[in-house]
């Protein structure tokens, strides 16, 4: 790099330059596209003169970031003397001064020189070899101030981003509308979001997640086509309106994974959730086109580096759905629509020794809502926390009613989801259910997933023994579900592991899954646990699972959930209540 840089400075008409340097070590891979009868010193010449003149300052920095050269536009806007190390420090000054890291992409700010001020926009660029070794930096100065100074200041200041200079919400709005109404191509817009970008925000600073912004937004510019419309829309969210005939999504993940490359560290990895609309009617309302897209992008699950998704009219009716769920909630538990129903839990002959409670909807107008409606919406919305309190309440008061009648001794399951043990103090509610309810700890059981479990082992190792010593069951709900379920079982001590059939059902391998479903159960039942299984659906399965030792089931082959008084009519008088030596071995 210096040697590079160091002919660019010294040339002049009178240089000692001897003439057989080799090219590539100026042009390196640029070789290519250089005549290969071309002289070297003419290009050397033809280079450096092409730099002096550009109308944008340029400064070279070697692997120390010592500035090594700049061109003669560079000292002028910053009134350096023509010294490289002094123009550096001019340089590094203002950018400390901003709180702007070097290695920030890019980025658009004003530069003060006593009564001056103009509007830079700099762009950054690390200079790798073909080989992948660090040659250098450079960064390039574009002088905006005499855009924002004329007519079409104002105008650029309210349809402009401030920190990437790209479009904003209004700018990209107003050129997609121009855009679309003067072609008859397909477009696609494209409509990002950084999945858990606040929380990066909050654990490294403003400063770190502006520096992402930028990246994204230098990253656009740099393969952004004239006519594409693109900009910053708000916070991580960026759009992008451009040809259909044009979208390579492979090549469009390429993108994202070398600016992901340029973020990613040991504590933090980028990941870019991409929703995709079609424009159908290019007379509908951007903003319109933007929910769309962006509705494509909350419907994406996977964690990896960037996922794409495809708008659907589907998409549409389950979004107004989210609304309708989440405007109605708090009337919905305020005015006591939510219920439950209770699923047998079984021995091998029918006989009941509990159940677990399940949320349904009973809503006035639309009837009885599954929860396949309604839970994942709260999920998302963080409210799941609110419905389970209210879950967890109805049980406990269940167990109260059922005291001094043949039900007594049944005991109830309730489930606690993942993001209860951040919003709920899980002992703390337990136990007051029990004071306020006057009910036996050991028949309100505690069903944890595994997936919450295996978030924060240690935390839940602790609670999981917290809650036995006041008395409760725990249970280890949808075992096997993820990929850490043996590790876990070192530190975990619950009472109970529920199995589900659908572990059968997610496998070509049944042969396998067989020996491995067997193995789990002769191991719980060595660690002194039980095992229910859950989703037996029919008498083969049953007969199956006995042959491996299981005596505790729940499933559709038994009894779907029903209302707490058809559960009752049912099974009075087929409660197993008695403790037998098979139940204190599997409990």
């Amino acid at each position: 790099m210096l040697d590079v840089i160091q002919n660019l400075v010294d040339f002049t008409g009178e240089s000692e330059y001897n003439g057989h340097m080799d090219a590539n070590l100026i042009f390196g891979q640029s070789i290519n596209y250089i005549s290969k009868k071309s002289d070297p010193a003419d290009l050397i010449r033809l280079v450096n003169y092409g730099v002096q003149s550009i109308g944008i300052g340029i400064l070279f920095l070697d692997r120390n970031r010592k500035c090594v050269y700049a061109n003669k536009h560079a000292f002028s806007m910053f009134h350096s003397e023509e010294n490289p190390e002094v123009l550096g420090n001019i340089f590094f000054e203002w950018m400390s001064g901003l709180g702007i890291a070097q290695t920030a992409a890019s980025w658009c700010r004003v530069y003060s020189n006593g009564d001056k001020e103009r509007l830079y926009r700099v762009r950054f660029r690390s200079i790798i070899d073909s080989s992948n070794i660090l040659l250098g930096y450079m960064y390039t100065v574009q002088n905006l101030s005499d855009i924002v100074e004329n007519s079409t200041g104002e105008q650029y200041r309210l349809t402009h981003d401030e920190l990437t200079g790209l479009y904003n919400r209004e700018g990209f709005n107003e050129a997609a509308r121009e855009l679309l109404k003067e072609t008859e191509e397909s477009y696609l817009l494209l409509y990002s979001n950084i999945k858990d970008f606040k929380l990066f925000n909050q654990l490294f600073g403003i400063d770190k997640g502006n520096d992402i912004l930028m990246n994204i937004g230098d990253m656009m510019l740099q393969h952004v086509r004239v006519g594409d419309i693109y900009g910053r829309i708000n916070g991580d969210h960026f759009a992008m309106c451009i040809p259909k005939a044009r979208f390579d999504e492979k090549g469009f993940k390429e993108l994202v994974r070398e600016i992901a490359g340029r973020v990613t560290s040991k504590t933090y990895s980028l990941h870019m959730q991409i929703g995709v609309y079609e424009v159908r009617d290019s007379y509908m309302d951007i903003p319109l086109m933007c929910d769309r897209a962006y509705m494509a992008c909350k419907s994406i699950k996977k964690d990896g580096v960037c996922e794409i998704a495809w708008y659907s009219d589907e998409m549409l009716v389950n979004a107004l759905l989210e609304k309708e769920v989440l405007s109605s909630f708090d009337f919905a538990i305020f005015n006591k629509q939510f219920g439950i129903y209770l699923q047998p839990q079984v021995y091998p002959d029918g006989t009941v020794f509990g159940a677990e409670a399940l949320a349904r909807w009973i809503h006035p107008e639309n009837g009885l809502i599954e929860p396949s409606v309604f839970i994942n919406v709260l999920e998302r919305a963080d409210l799941i926390y609110k419905l389970d309190r209210y879950i967890w309440e109805l049980a406990a008061a269940q167990l109260a009613a059922w005291k001094g009648t043949e039900m007594e001794g049944l005991s109830i399951s309730i489930n606690v989801s993942p993001k209860d043990l951040y919003y709920l103090d899980i002992k703390k509610e337990f136990m007051n259910l029990a004071r306020q309810y006057d009910i036996d700890p050991k028949y309100l059981n505690i069903e944890i997933t595994e997936t919450a479990v295996t978030s924060d082992v240690a935390k839940c190792a602790k609670l999981i023994l917290e809650l036995q010593s006041s008395g409760f069951s725990v249970e280890i709900d949808d075992f096997g579900s993820g990929y850490s379920s043996l590790n876990m079982l070192k530190d975990i001590n619950a009472n109970v592991l529920k199995i589900d059939m659908g572990f059968l059902r997610r496998t070509d391998n049944l042969e396998r899954a067989h020996v491995i479903l067997n193995y789990t159960i002769d191991m719980a039942h060595e660690l002194g646990m039980g095992v229910i299984t859950e989703g037996v659906e029919t008498k083969e399965q049953l007969d199956f699972l006995m042959g491996m030792g299981c005596g505790m089931f729940q499933g559709f082959y038994f009894d779907r959930p029903m209302p707490v008084e058809s559960f009752e009519d049912k099974y009075r008088g087929k409660i197993k209540t008695i403790v037998t030596e098979e139940k204190d071995h599997e409990i």
